[in-house]
């Protein structure tokens, strides 16, 4: 790099121009004459001659342009159109292989002072912004962000550049769509690796961050700009990652970034790690914005080796975070399906809600396959830890949705299934929402069901049809009744089974069944997927033991179980916003009323149902054997059958697998 010399410098300064007879005694009031006069002569400004000059009176004017009410009588656009101007010629002239050209010294100078008046002139000064937007000045800055120097000295000319963008972005949605459009984005990521980390620039990164955040603050914009620059999620995601891994103190990198991660950690200090930090908490909550708001960039990121980085930096969370809180007691009170699940660890959460949104897209389904992914989401599965393994139920959810891979998941390893039932029944409220959805998935094709009964997935189910925590409950139900269409036989035993003792949420007296806490929520719920979706259970139970003679029917009559009122409700209430329930439904409604007797007076019920009033002064008599339709003389068409295979099937569509 040649620099000029001090005789050079002060030649130069020399020379007689508006610039440097203003330099002598610099005042607010001529600086319009030498702001016209760069306006009017910019090649002569930034030539050899006089580029020093130029540079000074520059600082000068950034100088000036700390005090606000200064800044404010300067933002008149004349001051904004001469940096715009002088920094896109100054950035043209600082291109690649400059430099070793003589004067380029003097042009990184010029470069940090024309950065420096952007960055005090914009500073709270909406018509500052406006002007260096007119005249092509946030273009400028968004290219002078991938100058070499910006890198090779990062104090001096990276805080000018960064503040600059973080002044001119702040609040100000033109100019800020303007950077973005610009690709401003790209150069704040780079900034942010790991191996940028020498010389000082992590005392940039707190710039970088605030800049960043200003740039992706519109989070459809941001999505937008990712979705036309494939790669752009995968830089953010890596030096998210690198980060992660610095500050866990895992250097699993090679070669050059490995180098970096020995010097880095022999140079640990508070402002380092601080700096760290504030770049993963900012990489982290803009990255998981943009990918839920686009698809497009969810599916860039649909490969194992960014799932596995994700994985890690959770593992950070999870390990960094504290020790999971003591599973809390459930709320008496049923929430409603919006409402979200307990919080833990926020960054901990956010990045499992990354890893949900990427394994739900229809191309993630091919990472099921891949050997290393699969054994990792198994190995969390199975250990204690019940945030990863709420994680990995989750994803895993995700990636065994198609029958193909939920039969291969139920057949090929029912010790991974064992460990999802295990969290179900016991495990934190998290991990057990995500542990029923995953087993709700494999109870749809038909060749798992048989597996999950012999796991005793059905006793686990029943045990959930009323617990308070809606997602679990809602997926208790689902489970239930998928397994009523195969496997009826064993489903219904589970629902009609006796439990000992007091049920786990609800404090049941001794010996009430499922199917009887079942029919309590039905009843006493305002959720409208909850009823509906009990309802069909109850619908199936009818079908299975009348129909399909999955139990003895006494066993059901001697209970006296009100079966009739939910599914009529449904039919009168909700069948016109879910005709195929309400089809469900009257086909129960029909079985029932021809298994009616003495014992199982349900034609009565379903006329107290519909004509409460008549039935009250006993205008309908009671059934009687004469007038009693036996249950083998009605014929139900087998399309009832087929609608739930269909209903099944429709399913393994991606399942609401939220955390």
């Amino acid at each position: 790099m040649v620099i000029s010399t001090k005789a050079q410098r002060e030649g130069d300064a020399s020379s007689d121009t508006p610039v440097t007879q203003w330099l002598d005694a610099p005042t607010e009031d001529s600086v319009k004459t030498v702001v016209t006069y760069m306006l009017e002569h910019p090649s002569q400004s930034i030539s050899s001659t006089h580029i020093v000059a130029t540079a000074k009176a520059f600082k000068q004017l950034a100088d000036m342009c700390r005090d606000p009410d200064v800044r404010t009588r300067l933002a008149d656009g004349a001051l904004a159109a001469a940096s715009s101007l002088l920094l896109e010629r100054v950035v043209a002239e600082l291109g690649p292989g400059t430099e070793q050209i003589n004067g380029h010294a003097e042009h990184v100078f010029l470069l940090v002072q024309v950065l420096r008046c952007i960055c005090n002139q914009s500073a709270d000064t909406d018509a500052a912004r406006t002007q260096l937007l007119e005249h092509g000045g946030t273009a400028a800055l968004a290219r002078a962000l991938n100058i070499d120097d910006v890198w090779r000295q990062p104090v001096p000319v990276a805080q000018a550049a960064f503040g600059a963008v973080l002044n001119v972005s702040l609040d100000h949605k033109l100019c800020t769509q303007a950077l973005v459009d610009a690709c401003a984005i790209e150069p704040h990521i780079s900034a942010l690796r790991v191996h940028g980390l020498g010389n000082g620039a992590h005392s940039v990164w707190p710039l970088v961050c605030s800049s960043l955040d200003n740039l992706c603050e519109d989070a459809e914009a941001a999505a937008t700009h990712f979705e036309q620059h494939a790669g752009l999620a995968s830089n953010m995601l890596q030096a998210l990652a690198e980060i992660t891994a610095q500050l866990a103190n895992i250097a699993s990198v090679s070669g050059e970034v490995a180098e970096q991660f020995v010097q880095i950690k022999e140079q640990q200090d508070a402002d380092v790690t601080a700096a760290l930090r504030g770049a993963q908490r900012t990489l982290l909550w803009n990255l998981c914005e943009v990918l839920e708001k686009s698809s497009v960039v969810r599916l860039q990121l649909c490969e194992p080796v960014y799932m596995h980085q994700m994985f890690d930096i959770l593992a950070y969370y999870v390990a960094t975070g504290g020790p999971d809180e003591p599973t809390q007691p459930e709320p008496s009170v049923a929430q409603p399906p919006s409402r979200p699940l307990p919080q833990g660890n926020r960054n901990a959460d956010a990045t499992a809600q990354m890893i949900v949104g990427v394994s739900g897209e229809d191309a993630a389904l091919s990472m099921f396959d891949d050997s290393g992914l699969q054994q990792r989401l198994f190995a969390q599965l199975a250990q204690s830890e019940s945030a990863l393994a709420a994680a990995a139920a989750l994803c895993l959810g995700n990636l065994a949705r198609t029958d193909a891979h939920c039969t291969q998941l139920a057949e090929t390893h029912p010790d991974v299934v064992q460990a999802a039932i295990a969290w179900f029944e016991s495990g934190e409220v998290r991990v057990r929402h995500a542990a029923s959805g995953l087993l709700k998935n494999l109870c749809v094709p038909a060749p798992a069901k048989a597996r999950m009964v012999e796991l005793g997935l059905p006793a686990v189910a029943a045990r959930n049809v009323d617990t308070a925590v809606v997602p679990v409950q809602a997926n208790a139900i689902g489970i239930l009744r998928h397994l009523a269409n195969g496997c009826a036989e064993p489903t219904v035993q589970a629902l009609l089974a006796q439990e000992p003792g007091k049920s786990k949420d609800q404090g049941q007296d001794q010996g009430q069944c499922a199917l009887a806490r079942l029919l309590t929520a039905v009843r006493s719920t305002d959720i409208d997927g909850i009823r509906c979706e009990g309802t069909r259970l109850v619908a199936a139970v009818a079908k299975a033991v009348y129909l399909k003679r999955a139990c003895d029917a006494q066993d059901l009559e001697a209970r006296g179980l009100d079966l009739v009122a939910p599914l009529v409700r449904l039919v009168v209430l909700d069948g016109q916003r879910h005709p195929l329930l309400q089809q469900e439904s009257l086909v129960a409604l029909t079985v029932l009323v021809a298994a009616s007797s003495d014992n199982a007076p349900y034609a009565h019920a379903v006329v107290r149902c519909l004509v409460p009033e008549t039935a009250a002064v006993g205008t309908v008599s009671e059934p009687t054997e004469d007038n009693t339709i036996e249950g083998d003389t009605i014929e139900v068409n087998d399309a009832d059958d087929e609608t739930a295979e269909a209903d099944d099937a429709e399913t393994t569509a991606p399942d609401s697998f939220t955390n």
